[in-house]
């Protein structure tokens, strides 16, 4: 098996031909054990810089090998350097949009889990250009963290006056069937008045709490977790 060292080692010398003459030398066995070891082992050693031009690199030489190595940003997004306004995340992205579509979805939704603040995952869609609040919530919506559900929050809001869509993702996040995900549905019936939406929530929200929810990813994440005493 080609070792994680060896493959850093051609990553940051930016030795792109002599990678790829690696990569081609390895048997087919070799091959998919090294995606795993470049995915897990040598990625996330990687600085936001070297992790977008490295990533494109791999999409260009086996897009669907290599794209799982998409899961390695949540070193960068937990460390807190994540960057996607850097010239090579915005070439990953140009590049998937022209030669990939269809790839560029599931590269989103297998981030956005591992994003560690609303705004990493506004900055991420924004990157591969989600700007329709409808395909903002598609995507969204299936996630169930207190952060996706902040940037949920944030793309209805300006969606406030497409009831359809509203009243979409209320029942969406409902069929979920957890507790912080009902609280998500009682606290979008509450703010924008969805009251044809007919169930019994056990989180009741005042309404002078509708706009101290407005005012902080914190103050909504209190009331998401059921107004749970801050530590």
């Amino acid at each position: 098996m080609i070792k994680a060292d060896v493959i850093l080692t051609l990553v940051r010398s930016k030795d792109w031909e002599g990678l790829t003459h690696l990569f081609q030398s390895a048997s087919n066995a070799e091959f998919r054990k090294t995606e795993t070891v470049v995915r897990e082992r040598v990625m996330p050693q990687l600085t936001n810089e070297e992790f977008w031009e490295a990533y494109l690199h791999l999409l260009q030489y086996r897009r669907q090998a290599f794209l799982p190595c998409i899961l390695a940003v949540s070193g960068l997004a937990k460390a807190g350097t994540l960057d996607v306004s850097c010239k090579d995340a915005h070439e990953v992205a140009q590049w998937l949009q022209t030669n990939s579509p269809e790839s560029v979805a599931k590269i989103v939704r297998m981030a956005i889990p591992l994003l560690t603040s609303a705004r990493q995952i506004e900055d991420f869609l924004r990157l591969f250009e989600f700007h329709d609040e409808r395909e903002c919530v598609a995507v969204l919506v299936k996630e169930s963290t207190p952060y996706a559900y902040y940037a949920l929050f944030n793309v209805l809001r300006r969606a406030a006056d497409n009831q359809p869509l509203l009243r979409a993702a209320c029942l969406a996040i409902m069929k979920k069937n957890d507790d912080m995900s009902f609280n998500m549905a009682s606290l979008l019936r509450s703010y924008f008045d969805l009251n044809d939406i007919k169930s019994t929530f056990s989180l009741q929200i005042e309404p002078y709490e509708l706009s101290y929810i407005e005012q902080s990813y914190d103050n909504f994440e209190h009331i998401l977790k059921g107004k749970q005493p801050k530590l």
